[in-house]
């Protein structure tokens, strides 16, 4: 690889370690003020939880395949090297145990206020992404600031 191209790999994937910090945060933010909606769904609402399941989706893609998915082959396997691979799955990891964990509170939660079988998933599936992503952004900026 020349030069000029493992400057654009190192570039991307300083990008794709900020990229799931800051997406983590947004979505999780995005999300907060949009629980307890009303049944039945109006369009706006609609509209929210269409746009949340596509956001989870597009998120669920970033960090299976590191946003590398457009990008040439040889480009692709740079950015997903040995140590890119053991932080998705250590991420992953993290997120499966953030489900439990908030499929847990759910639970808990569930005996003081009454939440919705919709709100429980929401829930869970947010804090498992978020963290997830977070866990990637955090072990990629690492690494690239210790390499």
């Amino acid at each position: 690889m020349t030069k000029g191209n493992a400057d654009i790999a190192e570039r991307a994937a300083w990008g794709r370690a900020r990229a799931a910090t800051v997406m983590a945060l947004v979505f999780v933010a995005a999300q907060a003020g949009s629980f307890r909606d009303e049944l039945p769904l109006n369009r706006p609402e609609t509209l929210h939880l269409s746009a949340w399941i596509v956001w989870a989706i597009a998120l669920l893609f970033f960090l299976a395949w590191g946003g590398g998915l457009l990008r040439g082959a040889r480009m692709r396997a740079v950015l997903n090297d040995e140590t890119t691979i053991d932080h998705r799955r250590r991420a992953m990891a993290l997120g499966f145990w953030g489900a439990l964990g908030t499929a847990f509170a759910v639970y808990v939660l569930s005996f003081f206020d009454t939440i919705t079988v919709r709100e429980g998933v929401r829930l869970v599936i947010t804090f498992a992404i978020a963290l997830a992503l977070l866990r990637f952004g955090t072990l990629e900026r690492r690494a690239l600031k210790d390499g």
